[in-house]
């Protein structure tokens, strides 16, 4: 009996609440003073755990990106951003960092899109490189070539939709319109059911705001990592039941969704007349089965899908939204079309190819710039090197020592945003890709990174500058636009949900057709 007061007197609630506090301050201790990071400069909030980070990303929805700036310009480019990570703001680090094909993802941040199995999220590089592998051929430059027609077919039907909305003097909201072109295309190609969404009378206005929850969700999950199989395993009844205004049912249905397109492909149904990318990456010999369970498909159905509509969708509306802010770069960019089309012989019911437009020189200009100031990604994108040492050296010529296993994060926004390699970086200028200058061309070719670098850049880079070069050409060939109730606060980025998103109060990008 004695033994037994003892035992339960050592486990009683004070002498837990101290064991708590002790362990809490042996962390704060060894991570402030004897962790292999604990000489990099930060603030002491941020070394010491994830909360500060969890408060700026989640309750603060995506603002840790402006927080990790602000560390920059106080204690320089290397910052210790939470207890195993630090951020670099130094160009010169892109290629050790995203160059070696040898370097892991952070399983903590990707961790956070709850698409494990899929290949943004998957951490190790071997295994990387098996699941790439087996839809590589379909994201080629020449495959992306040979789907111009279907791309062209979805650029026309957007055109019909904006004849519709001319006729009936109503304004055209171009940045929905824009994500469900970008939808449509993607589906079309990479699963079983081609979503069609350019035939909602609203452009999808309810899918687009589905698409802006999961994202924002994505930084909740990556502190709280149960919440999104919440949302794809919870019984639709009772979420009905709890949502008020519906948003969280649209999320849910979205998951289901993309469950029953996997499942299609799972189940060897017949789905289209042309192979899709997720029926290959199922049916590729290089696959083992467990690289073919449902959870699997499911995982990169989601992450196709999601990677082909966001960033293509606000890269599109950024370019509209500069081009017809500046009408010297309007009317250039319209001389340089009509020429083109006369050229050929192109009447205005047909629609410029890309044989015609790839190589104008003002829109490949405009292209490359909306690609750098919208910055399809601006979420940092962490590595880890588990085998050696790492290291950076700043241009004060201090050398900072990063041990194998650290997490070492970049981030596109800072390299795109530079001012000592694009001069007034937050002027949407596409003459400066214009200069006569090669070594000046080649420095910011090489600093142009929106769809990341390395083996582990965006697999569908081709199909976005396809969507880009073709939206571009043909509607500022066709229509006078004019900017309808939108201002450039529509286009600034507010929050980081990995790929960046405007103000919640706006509309959006929104036009009319003269």
């Amino acid at each position: 009996m004695a033994l037994s007061e003892a035992i339960k007197a050592m486990i009683s609630f004070p002498v837990l609440l101290g064991v708590g506090v002790l362990y809490v301050v042996y962390q704060v201790v060894y991570r402030l003073f004897f962790h292999p990071l604990s000489r990099i400069p930060g603030p002491w909030y941020a070394a010491v755990s994830t909360h500060y980070e969890f408060y700026w990303d989640c309750i603060k929805s995506g603002h840790y990106m402006f927080k990790i700036e602000e560390m920059h310009k106080k204690y320089g480019p290397v910052v210790r951003i939470n207890p195993w990570e630090v951020h670099i703001n130094g160009p010169s680090f892109m290629d050790p960092l995203w160059g070696n094909n040898k370097l892991e993802k952070d399983p903590f941040f990707y961790g956070g899109f709850g698409t494990n199995t899929g290949v943004v999220s998957t951490v190790p590089a071997d295994l990387h490189r098996l699941r790439r592998g087996a839809m590589a051929q379909f994201f080629s430059k020449a495959n992306i070539a040979k789907l111009e027609p279907r791309v062209l077919a979805r650029v026309k039907q957007l055109c019909k939709r904006i004849e519709t909305h001319k006729a009936e003097g109503k304004n055209v909201n171009i940045s929905n319109a824009y994500r469900c072109l970008a939808t449509d295309i993607v589906t079309d190609y990479a699963v079983p059911k081609t979503r069609n969404f350019l035939d909602h009378p609203d452009f999808a206005s309810v899918f687009n705001r589905v698409i802006r929850d999961t994202s924002g969700l994505t930084n909740w999950n990556r502190h709280i990592s149960f919440l999104h199989q919440l949302m794809v395993n919870a019984p639709r009844s009772i979420v009905k039941f709890l949502d008020k205004d519906g948003m969280v049912l649209a999320m849910v249905d979205n998951q289901q969704d993309l469950y029953d397109q996997a499942k299609t492909v799972v189940d060897n149904q017949k789905t289209k007349t042309t192979p899709t990318v997720i029926n290959a990456i199922f049916n590729h010999p290089s696959l083992p089965p467990q690289e073919k369970t449902i959870t699997r498909i499911f995982d990169e159905t989601t992450t196709v899908i999601g990677a082909g509509t966001e960033t293509t969708g606000n890269t599109l509306a950024n370019l509209t939204f500069y081009v017809i802010n500046n009408p010297t770069i309007n009317s250039t960019l319209k001389a340089e079309l009509n020429a083109a089309a006369e050229q050929h012989n192109i009447t205005p019911g047909s629609m410029l190819p890309c044989s015609v437009v790839g190589t104008l020189p003002y829109l490949q200009a405009i292209m490359k710039e909306s690609l750098r100031i919208a910055s399809g990604v601006c979420g940092r994108m962490p590595r880890r090197n588990m085998a050696a040492t790492m290291s950076y050296t700043a241009p004060s010529g201090e050398t900072y020592v990063f041990p194998p296993g650290t997490i070492m994060s970049m981030s596109i926004r800072d390299i795109h945003f530079n001012e000592s390699i694009f001069k007034e970086p937050n002027e949407f200028n596409p003459d400066r890709w214009l200069t006569k200058d090669a070594e000046e061309l080649a420095i910011l070719e090489k600093h142009l990174v929106p769809f990341g670098k390395g083996v582990r850049q965006c697999i569908g880079l081709e199909l976005a500058k396809q969507e880009i070069l073709l939206v571009a050409a043909n509607l500022f060939w066709k229509y006078d636009f004019d900017l309808f109730e939108t201002t450039q606060w529509d286009v600034t980025t507010e929050h980081d949900f990995f790929a960046p998103f405007g103000p919640s109060e706006s509309k959006g990008v929104r036009v009319t057709v003269k």
